[in-house]
């Protein structure tokens, strides 16, 4: 995703305004793109003027979220998923879309075991947490996603660092040129950052995010919302999100924005 996908829709919105993108705002794993985009396509980095990130996500190590129990087996549920044809995790599909409305969208005690669900993946928030959006979320949460990413996640937990995919010791050799994958530089990245980060964040836990921060030489912003319970979710769904978070991060736009240029 930060090598192709998110590098060609911004050059895309590059080449049709005939300007640089004002700012591009990653929640979670667009968080994670936008670490590999600086780190490996700087040609594309220079596009944007400013990274904000809400729930940074490059270090993985001090999640608290029970989904770290899974790591250990990431690449047998990807072999498995495999030879069942499938190379996706938790898809939009007929099954899973039955399995969320059977769980989520029946009776109130089916909407109430739903959010708790939500709560022990993403930290517990019952007060920032408006239940009646809990259709709307479910219809589009979870969204699927690649069971590589899965894997790559896992090895992240396992290993500390904030790397490239690992394939194991021979192909490592044939890939990287050496037995171990390389770490991301961010050492000599020049965009702008900003990071929004939550002390009952499950899935983006502060020591991580403080040692992303030491690593990003730019960081014009770094914030940690004023509400100990907020947590990965709220930074999208949050009652008072607009008040915590978002002043904020218009705020810092504002301020990136030249007066004789238009932000696009």
């Amino acid at each position: 995703m930060g090598v192709y996908d998110l590098p060609a829709m911004i050059s895309y919105i590059t080449h049709m305004t005939s300007q640089p993108l004002h700012s591009y705002i990653g929640h979670s794993m667009g968080t994670t793109a936008s670490y590999v985009m600086v780190a490996e396509r700087p040609e594309i980095a220079q596009m944007v003027r400013m990274i904000i990130s809400l729930a940074p996500t490059a270090f993985v190590k001090h999640i608290k979220s029970p989904i770290r129990l899974l790591a250990p087996f990431a690449e047998n549920l990807q072999k498995i998923l495999h030879l069942l044809g499938e190379d996706e995790v938790l898809p939009h599909s007929t099954v899973t879309n039955f399995l969320k409305k059977l769980i989520c969208n029946m009776t109130r005690i089916q909407k109430e075991i739903c959010t708790n669900l939500i709560f022990l993946l993403c930290g517990f928030d019952r007060e920032q947490f408006d239940i009646t959006l809990l259709p709307i979320i479910m219809n589009n949460y979870p969204a699927g996603s690649s069971t590589k990413v899965l894997v790559h996640f896992a090895q992240e937990h396992k290993s500390g660092k904030f790397r490239q995919y690992d394939y194991g010791r021979e192909k490592n050799l044939l890939i990287y040129n050496a037995a171990e994958p390389p770490d991301y530089n961010l050492a000599n990245v020049t965009t702008p950052f900003a990071l929004f980060y939550a002390e009952n964040d499950w899935l983006s836990s502060v020591l991580d995010v403080k040692k992303l921060i030491d690593l990003l030489p730019n960081v014009v912003d770094e914030y940690k919302v004023p509400f100990p319970k907020f947590n990965h979710l709220d930074f999208l769904w949050a009652v008072d999100a607009p008040k915590l978070v978002y002043e904020r991060v218009l705020k810092i736009m504002k301020t990136m924005t030249s007066v004789d240029e238009p932000c696009y």
